[in-house]
């Protein structure tokens, strides 16, 4: 930590040589790499606002690649852009059209010279990152976060989330550009200064086994995947080695970012008992970008709980009338039902209801929109960042 620390201030001390306006924007191919980590917290403490975007070169092809980093560049209106070496290509052709003033990797930034202008970081009020939505249903929109509210979340999560503990360490493969990737597991073990490990994305989606491999390797306690992720190791295992694993340390085995596949964890766990991996590690969550990561956890080792309810009466009615796997009234196991993985409750300071079209809250067990706030601002982790 005290090595980023270091690195991080001498870069930040560079990029004020480019006499950028307080708050301009820092676009960083966010790559799973140190170099990404050192330039978002030399950003930090320049008073820019880094914002990491898709490194998904390799998985999405040349073009529609190119394509996309032209509409993240345009849209968040980017003074600075970085990528790794070998992203480099792609972020030159994207930003040819854009007039971005500077572009290049983080050895070009790193040979600007010291500038003589006192650090200011960001204050607490101030934008900490933006940070793109995943685009699962609308094309990425960049979300403001600012430094209390990321704080804040990061506070909800490590204290009542996650309840860390001494000696828990993370493994993650999640992309940085990610908000679960970016705040759970670089920002998150930021501030609660515990160990983590990582694995590049691509790496994972050729050879997911390697996750397992390095939870073995670390004995580590905590990592997060959406279902698919665990559901992908399932169909690339060998029942016969399963053993060779040792998951047994693993007590939050985080899952959320999309729809919840109670099934493919049940495959998961029954698969990897022989490694010691325990059904009630499995953590659900639910959290989204506007929030900064979290809004709600199932409670800690309990597993996961599916509440099945009628699909009719949701789709007409909108109703989510739980059938809890019986008929009503009736002796015998309802076929027809559509399970949804319980996401626990809102973590404390977070307020969360459901509407209507015309913005009318609605009862329990109503489907509509979702509305959250957070209620109040914990001061525990802006006092840790101050005396950091």
């Amino acid at each position: 930590m005290r090595d980023l620390r270091e690195q991080a201030v001498s870069l930040a001390r560079k990029l004020l040589s480019l006499r950028l306006d307080r708050g301009a924007r820092v676009a960083i191919i966010a790559e799973t790499d140190p170099n990404f980590h050192r330039m978002f917290f030399a950003c930090q403490y320049a008073g820019l606002v880094p914002v990491p975007v898709s490194a998904s070169a390799f998985m999405s092809g040349r073009q529609a690649y190119v394509a996309q980093l032209k509409a993240l560049l345009r849209g968040c209106r980017a003074s600075v852009a970085m990528a790794p070496s070998e992203f480099y290509p792609f972020l030159a052709e994207a930003a040819e059209e854009l007039n971005i003033p500077h572009v290049g990797t983080l050895e070009a930034f790193e040979r600007l010279p010291d500038s003589q202008e006192s650090l200011r970081p960001s204050e607490p009020h101030e934008v900490a990152y933006l940070q793109y939505t995943s685009g699962s249903t609308l094309f990425p929109r960049g979300v403001i976060i600012t430094q209390k509210a990321v704080l804040a979340n990061l506070n909800e999560i490590i204290i009542h989330g996650l309840k860390l503990r001494p000696g828990d360490r993370a493994v993650s493969w999640l992309p940085f550009y990610h908000d679960m990737g970016l705040v759970g597991f670089v920002l998150g073990p930021m501030v609660s200064q515990i160990s983590v490990d990582y694995l590049k994305t691509w790496m994972f989606a050729m050879r997911p086994l390697l996750w397992l491999s390095l939870m073995t390797r670390t004995k580590a306690t905590i990592s997060f995947s959406p279902s698919f992720g665990y559901q992908l190791c399932v169909k690339r295992l060998r029942r016969d080695v399963a053993s060779t694993f040792d998951l047994g340390a693993w007590r939050v085995a985080g899952v959320g970012a999309e729809t919840i596949q109670s099934a493919a964890l049940a495959e998961f766990a029954e698969v990897l008992e022989p490694s010691g991996f325990k059904p009630s590690a499995f953590m659900a969550c639910y959290g989204m970008a506007e929030a900064s990561l979290a809004v709600s956890f199932a409670p800690l080792h309990q597993g996961i709980t599916v509440d099945r309810v009628d699909p009719a009466a949701l789709s007409e009615r909108g109703i989510a009338l739980a059938l809890n796997g019986r008929d009503p009234g009736s002796e015998g196991e309802v076929s027809n039902t559509r399970p949804f993985v319980i996401c626990g409750v809102p973590l404390p300071g977070i307020q969360v209801e459901i509407r209507d079209e015309q913005g009318r809250v609605l009862p329990d067990r109503h489907a509509g929109v979702i509305f959250a706030r957070r209620q109040y601002y914990v001061r525990v982790l802006r006092q840790s960042r101050e005396n950091s």
